[in-house]
């Protein structure tokens, strides 16, 4: 996961395109009659005047599919969604469709800036030299929660923010498909009980209970939801002795330059201080969300942290079978070149 900064990431506009009808506005409309524009540009460019369908002119049909064409755009319009505009979805369903969705490694490498994996550190190390690592949290359940306990569970994560964390961290969340087919397993190994096949009433009741289930969880499109803190340690945070003894004179032109790179630590030294800055980090996260009433919260190992961060890339989740085995023969996202 390549480091950003959104508080730079500016638009360009914000609402200020001018509303024609409620809240659309003129590119709702242009996008609304885009199919019929095409229809008629086609019938007029493409398609010979003496042309007939079913004994009607092309030019009697031209109107009414049109009509129908204009419709189609309208119910386009209707349906996009409230965080964007009709003819920015229009676009991105459209490059979507028609831009390759996977890429060799050598070319995924520079979206995702990965480098290396180190399950023994539960570490992941970025191209730019910082390391990352996971703390998996598990919130209660507010469904019933009042006012005043959103309130209380808002000032307590506002305290950890303010006292725990003291350097940069992204939240994540995502979700991934409910097992079904795990949860179903259960009783359908009951079937083959001695004590069901000798009760026919109890075996139809659990072949219904599974009939049941699989349609009830089809329309609900059940989902289980993860939340993750991301903890980076770049090096520029790590501070060596000898290094802070210099720091001063790093400054100066060209001599700097110089000094810095004579107090620069071994490859090896720097990293493992990486390393024990990000296990302090992780820990500190830990702890601070397990003071948070109702929530709990574990650091990610290595080869589960490689797995979330893979299905982030590829857009779904991912069967990767023997995680180990592939951190240390295939990349971890794109395919081999």
């Amino acid at each position: 996961m390549a480091e950003r900064t959104p508080s730079k990431r500016i638009p360009k506009s914000l609402g200020t395109e001018t509303k024609l009808l409620g809240s659309y506005t003129l590119g709702d409309v242009g996008v609304a009659l885009l199919p019929a524009v095409a229809v008629v540009l086609l019938t007029q460019l493409v398609v010979p005047s003496s042309t007939r369908v079913a004994g009607y002119t092309i030019q009697t049909l031209l109107l009414p599919v049109a009509a129908v064409a204009a419709c189609l755009g309208a119910v386009f319009v209707y349906v996009t969604p409230a965080y964007t505009s009709s003819l920015d979805w229009l676009v991105t369903m459209v490059r979507f469709h028609t831009t390759a969705t996977e890429e060799p490694h050598s070319e995924a490498l520079e979206h995702h800036q990965l480098a290396r994996v180190y399950p023994t550190h539960d570490a992941i190390e970025r191209r730019d030299g910082a390391v990352i690592g996971l703390v998996r949290v598990s919130p209660p359940s507010m469904a019933l929660a009042t006012d005043e306990e959103w309130g209380a569970m808002a000032n307590s994560f506002q305290d950890f923010l303010n006292t725990t964390v003291t350097f940069p961290i992204q939240i994540y969340s995502t979700t991934q498909p409910f097992p079904v087919e795990t949860y179903l397993d259960r009783y359908r190994s009951r079937l083959d009980d001695p004590d069901v096949q000798a009760n026919p009433r109890l075996e139809r009741l659990i072949e219904e209970y599974i009939d049941w289930y699989e349609r009830d969880l089809a329309a609900r499109q059940m989902t289980i939801r993860d939340h993750y803190v991301v903890v980076p340690v770049t090096p520029g945070e790590v501070q060596f002795s000898r290094g802070s003894l210099l720091a001063p004179l790093c400054n100066l032109p060209v001599l700097g330059s110089l000094i810095t790179l004579w107090s620069s630590p071994p490859p090896a030294e720097q990293r493992q201080a990486l390393f024990e800055t990000l296990a302090d980090r992780l820990d500190r996260v830990r702890r601070g969300i397990h003071d948070i009433e109702g929530c709990r919260a574990q650091q990610v190992d290595a080869t589960t942290a490689a797995q979330v961060i893979s299905d982030y890339w590829a857009g779904q989740t991912q069967v990767h079978g023997e995680i180990d085995n592939r951190l240390r023969s295939q990349p971890l996202v794109g395919e081999t070149s």
